[in-house]
This record gives structure tokens, C-alpha cells and sequence, in this order.
């Protein structure tokens, strides 16, 4: 059986250390260092930054991040408990010694280590260090940002209402967000990936290698398209189709936007609604 490692989190607020464990960092060894690994991290709520190193194993930081919004929601609930003198009826001569607890939890197995956090109502920040040639799936949900920095390797990036920032990479991406930017640098492009970027708020800003090859494939509803490239619009005039089953013909108006750079290659997709796409040559 292969040797399994697995690292378990929990930060529990307590009398006694719950002050002390909001923050920390922890190394994560991989079962074979030699070899490529995977990160797949995951939070609910709060920001991911992960830096591609030297290293030969994982780093992992994590602190608590302090939410305005709550502390307002908590300044309602006091105001709400006080007397007629304005002293809390309740809570009276008592020292505030945290809020609510954080959990985090890391798993290694076979070289893909697993990061993540289930916590809808404490928000974190999670700061990874990976060996530089490892391959990502990165994700969040609520209100943070990922960036990505110096790996060498695909990456899978999504976000739901937060920015996607990926910079010196090697390799290949598919990024994902709904409120957001994202803003990708490549050092090199993996021959013949296809890679595909797509948000709804926000621009699209992507620097290539001026020595590039790809068919870019391009859509936004409300923004402009602009490049630092050379293209070869291809031509994409009404798409004649029919359904062979109910015997429907149909026609499609293909409002995508088209275009080889150095001869055309790998297909890159690129569509937000509200937002520009730039593509700028390095």
C-alpha cells in the first residue's frame, strides 16, 4: 500500500489559545520529491496566493482575516442588549477573547496535496508555497482573490466573486470567475493546450509570448476587444444546422469573434459580458 500522509487543522476558538491560533504556518512533506505534484485548494470564504518555489515540499500559512461586515452586524447585537444607562445588560465586565472558529484542513496523498476550508461565516487567507513545477486547482467562493505566481504547470482556476491573478507562469490555464478580473502573464506557453477564460464582470487581460501560436476565439457583450498581436480574422458567417431527430432547421448568428496569431494553433476562448478583453504581447 502506497504511504498515505495526512495533516489535520482545526482552530478552535478556547479560553485559553484561541488568540494565538488565528494565524500559523505548517510544512506539508510530499511523498515523493522528486516527482510532480498537484495542489488542490479550496475556501469557502476568504483569498488563496500561491507562489511556485525551490522548495520540495508545501507550506502552508494561514490566518484569520477580520470581517468589517460581521464587526457591524456585532455592534448591532450590543446596541440591541444595552440598558437604559447604555452598559451591556448581558455581557458586563467580561473581556471579548475571539469571535467564531476557523477550520482548515490539508491532506498529502501520493503527491496532490488538498487544502481547504468548509467555513462559510470566518473568513480566511491562505498563503501556499509549492515547488515551482506543480500543477494547480485552485478555487474560492465569497469574497477573495486568487493569485498565482511562478509555477510551471496547468492550472485550473475559479473563482465566484472575487479577482483571478496569475503571473511568470509556464504552462497552461483555464480561469473561471463571475465577479472579477483576470489578469494572466505567461513566460511560456505548453505547445498545443487549449486554454479558456471566462468571467461576467470584469476584463480579460492576458500577456503572451510574442512568439505565440493560437486561434483566439473571443466574445464580450458590453467592452472592446484589443490586441497587441498581428491577427488573421477568420471569417465565422451564419451556421446552418439541423436537428436530424425532429427535422427543425436552424440557423445561428456566431457573434464570436476570431483570429489566428502566427499561423493559428491550440483554440483560446475568452468571454465576459461587462468588461474588455486585452491581449498584450510580451
Amino acid at each position: 500500500m502506497k504511504k498515505q500522509l495526512i495533516i489535520t487543522i482545526l482552530i478552535l476558538a478556547s479560553f485559553y489559545c484561541a488568540i494565538a491560533q488565528t494565524s500559523g504556518d505548517f510544512t506539508v512533506p510530499l511523498s515523493d520529491p522528486n516527482k510532480r505534484g498537484k495542489l488542490k485548494a479550496h475556501l469557502n470564504y476568504g483569498s488563496i496566493t500561491v507562489r511556485g518555489t525551490a522548495r520540495k515540499d508545501v507550506l502552508v500559512k494561514y490566518s484569520a482575516v477580520e470581517d468589517n461586515d460581521q464587526d457591524d452586524d456585532d455592534d448591532r447585537h450590543k446596541n440591541k442588549n444595552k440598558d437604559k444607562d447604555g452598559s451591556s445588560a448581558s455581557k458586563a465586565g467580561l473581556k471579548r477573547i475571539s469571535g467564531g472558529t476557523m477550520d482548515l484542513e490539508v491532506t498529502e496523498h501520493d503527491n496532490i496535496v488538498k487544502a481547504h476550508s468548509d467555513s462559510w461565516s470566518n473568513k480566511m487567507m491562505l498563503e501556499i508555497e509549492v515547488p515551482s513545477g506543480f500543477d494547480l486547482n485552485v478555487s474560492a467562493y465569497n469574497d477573495g482573490d486568487l493569485v498565482i505566481s511562478n509555477i510551471q504547470g496547468e492550472l485550473e482556476i475559479t473563482n465566484y466573486n472575487g479577482e483571478i491573478t496569475a503571473e511568470n507562469i509556464s504552462g497552461s490555464v483555464v480561469a473561471t470567475t463571475y465577479n472579477g478580473e483576470i489578469r494572466v502573464t505567461f513566460d511560456k506557453v505548453t505547445e498545443g493546450a487549449p486554454m479558456s477564460y471566462s468571467t461576467y464582470n470584469g476584463d480579460i487581460d492576458l500577456t503572451f509570448p510574442a512568439t505565440l501560436k493560437a486561434t483566439l476565439k473571443m466574445k464580450t457583450e458590453q467592452g472592446e476587444i484589443l490586441s497587441g498581436f498581428d491577427m488573421a480574422m477568420i471569417k465565422s458567417g451564419p451556421v446552418q444546422k439541423k436537428d436530424t431527430k425532429s427535422g427543425t432547421y436552424k440557423v445561428v448568428i456566431d457573434e464570436w469573434v476570431k483570429g489566428d496569431i502566427n499561423g493559428g494553433g491550440p483554440e483560446f476562448s475568452m468571454k465576459n459580458y461587462n468588461g474588455d478583453i486585452i491581449i498584450r504581447k510580451k
